[in-house]
């Protein structure tokens, strides 16, 4: 049984390198070259888990089982969508399928729902925004803002991670989580009101530093996702 594979050897692909070269390297040297794609779309994943999932440890143990899964799927990646939004795919259902396990996922109630629906006709307490960058740089905020997501719905988290902070198109955003653009227009909307009308501007043009993985995450993730694949090879 294979345990121990040295993954500091193992760098974040450079942007030149594109998704198929990594795919052609797996195929041609074998499995230590996925580590590339674990590098590369880790923080991505990691958004999209969390989106669906509250709580950090099991958000990491989804990314982990989507890495796996999509190794041993490989082979059916026909490229009629990109990479990304294939992994992205197979990393919400992960989460859905422990969702629907568990059943512990706490979502937005009636109340809550309503103020979505509202939130931004009174600007009486608006945040003030004279400064942005310090705003947003603000670790206490960014951890206020990451709770108030975290308020939303699943529905409306999904979608406002997927286009706020990864920056995905609607049309990506819609064929990952298989709904129509207008209902992701909507959603999305929605969601930019209930973090006030005022921040919304930002959001639009600015790249949140919002559900982090760090180093050390990415690296575990790397070590269990590759020991995994390796011990699990015939």
């Amino acid at each position: 049984m294979i345990q121990n594979i040295d993954v500091k050897k193992i760098e974040v692909p450079s942007l030149n390198i594109t998704d198929e070269d990594i795919i052609a390297k797996i195929k041609s040297e074998g499995f230590i070259a996925y580590g590339s794609f674990v590098k590369r779309y880790n923080q991505y994943m990691y958004r999209v888990a969390r989106s669906i999932i509250t709580d950090d440890a099991i958000a990491m143990d989804i990314v982990q089982e989507a890495h796996i899964k999509a190794f041993m799927k490989l082979n059916t990646f026909r490229g009629e969508s990109t990479f990304a939004t294939w992994i992205a795919s197979i990393t919400r259902n992960e989460a859905l399928m422990h969702v629907r396990k568990y059943k512990k996922e706490v979502t937005m109630g009636t109340d809550e729902q309503t103020i979505v629906e509202s939130f931004g006709s009174d600007s009486s307490d608006e945040v003030n925004l004279d400064q942005p960058d310090n705003f947003f740089e603000n670790e206490q905020m960014q951890g206020l803002i990451s709770l108030t997501i975290d308020k939303l719905s699943e529905k409306f988290r999904t979608v406002f991670i997927l286009r706020a902070v990864e920056q995905l198109s609607t049309k990506e955003t819609a064929k990952i989580l298989k709904l129509n653009e207008i209902t992701v227009k909507t959603r999305y909307f929605r969601a930019k009101r209930f973090l006030r009308n005022e921040i919304q501007k930002y959001l639009d043009t600015s790249k949140l530093e919002i559900y982090e993985f760090g180093n050390e995450k990415c690296e575990a993730v790397l070590q269990n996702v590759l020991t995994s694949i390796a011990n699990s090879s015939p």
